[in-house]
């Protein structure tokens, strides 16, 4: 098997020195495998690829049980693969079977300094301070150095749409991975946008609140003019409006009321005092 600094076959003579004592200055997994193993075969190029892309601040030591069955022996394996990460002299996680890329990447992430950390801080500071501009060129250089980095891309997305950046956020958003796709965050980001292409910019917003007070009835006006409190930023109102089509008609365009609302809360994180409040009011108007 091909050998780098940071992904290695390892021994029994060794393992020591390069598993156990280079855990204290950086997280080794070892990847218990054998060749007669099919699940293996589907884990192992996994394990590679995730490694590869933590760009050297975590190891992955590989042991051929079929040849090193003392090891096997040392650590108790009975079953493979089974991945277990040293951190500090000491096993702290581990788990068995081949697993999703996601589960992998939650097992190391707590214990990892990426290198693009130091990018991502500054560019939050630079946010706190206010000053959007500098914070979208601080994370569009980082992303161009660290290609990979989903963690980046997301913040990028989310600094571009607080920038009322709407097309830069979908084409950053549409460069992350299918795991970062699967995420919260990318979701809420993706509902900003959604809403985003869905207002009807051609109509203000006077317009919209002349018509629902001629017309409090009309819930295609008063869908429009939630989807335009929440491009402009005015979230409560817009959740008012959307639990208000609720109560009025749940058949409204395929139960869009509820169906924005829960998106809604998707986008501010699925909790705090607003989308408990909420929730409670949708729950009792369905019931």
């Amino acid at each position: 098997m091909t050998e780098s600094s940071t992904i290695f076959d390892i021994d029994a003579a060794a393992f020591e020195a390069r598993v156990v004592d280079q855990s204290h200055r950086l997280p080794v997994m070892v990847d218990f495998w054998a060749s007669w193993c099919a699940p293996c075969r589907t884990l192992t190029p996994l394990l590679t690829k995730i490694v590869d892309e933590y760009q050297g601040t975590v190891l992955l030591a590989k042991v051929n049980t079929d040849t090193e069955k003392e090891l096997a022996a040392r650590y108790q394996i009975r079953s493979l693969p089974t991945v277990v990460l040293f951190k500090d002299g000491q096993i702290i996680d581990h788990f068995v079977g081949a697993q999703q890329e996601s589960v992998i990447k939650r097992m190391i992430d707590p214990h990892v300094k990426r290198k693009s950390n130091s990018e991502l801080e500054r560019a939050t500071t630079l946010l706190e301070a206010g000053d959007n501009d500098k914070a979208v060129s601080v994370l569009t250089s980082a992303v161009t150095k660290y290609p990979t980095d989903d963690q980046l891309k997301l913040k990028l997305a989310e600094v571009h749409l607080e920038n009322k950046e709407f097309e830069q956020a979908n084409r950053v958003l549409s460069d992350v991975s299918q795991e970062a796709k699967n995420s919260d965050n990318y979701k809420i980001l993706q509902s900003r946008i959604e809403f985003h292409h869905r207002d009807d910019a051609a109509v203000t917003l006077n317009d919209l609140l002349a018509r629902l007070s001629q017309q409090p009835d009309d819930l295609a006006n008063r869908h429009k003019l939630a989807i335009r409190y929440l491009v402009t930023g005015d979230t409560e109102k817009a959740m008012a409006q959307l639990l208000e089509i609720v109560k009025l008609d749940r058949n409204f365009q395929d139960d869009a009321g509820r169906k924005d609302l829960l998106k809604v809360f998707d986008m501010l994180g699925g909790k705090g005092t607003l989308v408990s409040r909420y929730r409670s009011l949708l729950a009792q108007a369905l019931n």
